[in-house]
């Protein structure tokens, strides 16, 4: 075997080996256990995209840079923000927003982190693809069951349509 194919050989280990680690790594974090399952409301927001096929942007209650929440200095564009949420009834809601890591939350409250992006907070839980010629359904009947890792990303676990795992 030549040098040069044992440096490509060496590189495609290197790349499946990170790949691979990653990969667990994330399947870790989120597996039911591990972490807060939430249950919230959405929003959605833009059900199609003719490029990326059918989906639906979701919005949520904590989405919004509601001041009235803010605890501190308002964050800038950009910056990191924690949402800290509460049991109401069967959903959490958004109890406040602030820039550091909150410590010490008590029973139940969850905290979520995510970043400012102009007036609205954004945590990669915005969008979620729909099987094609499955039916868009209206944004009322809609809630989302979030996991929560322990570093405060969210991951959506499970969508419901009028309390039943849709699709």
């Amino acid at each position: 075997m030549s040098r040069r194919a044992k440096v490509a050989a060496a590189w495609v280990v290197i790349q499946l080996g990170f790949f691979v680690g990653w990969a667990s790594l994330e399947q870790a974090r989120f597996q039911p256990g591990v972490g807060s399952s939430i249950l919230v409301r959405v929003r959605p927001v833009d059900p199609r995209d003719l490029v990326r096929g059918q989906f639906m942007r979701l919005g949520y209650e904590f989405s919004l840079l509601d001041s009235m929440l803010v605890t501190g200095p308002r964050p800038e564009a950009g910056a990191r923000v924690w949402v800290v949420t509460r049991p109401d009834g069967e959903f959490h809601v958004p109890v406040r927003v602030q820039l550091d890591e909150p410590a010490g939350l008590p029973p139940g409250q969850v905290a979520i982190t995510g970043r400012v992006e102009r007036s609205r907070l954004v945590f990669g839980i915005e969008r979620y693809f729909v099987p094609e010629g499955t039916e868009t359904p209206d944004w009322e009947d809609l809630t989302v069951r979030l996991r929560v890792g322990r570093d405060g990303r969210p991951r959506i676990e499970e969508v419901f349509l009028r309390g039943v795992p849709w699709p």
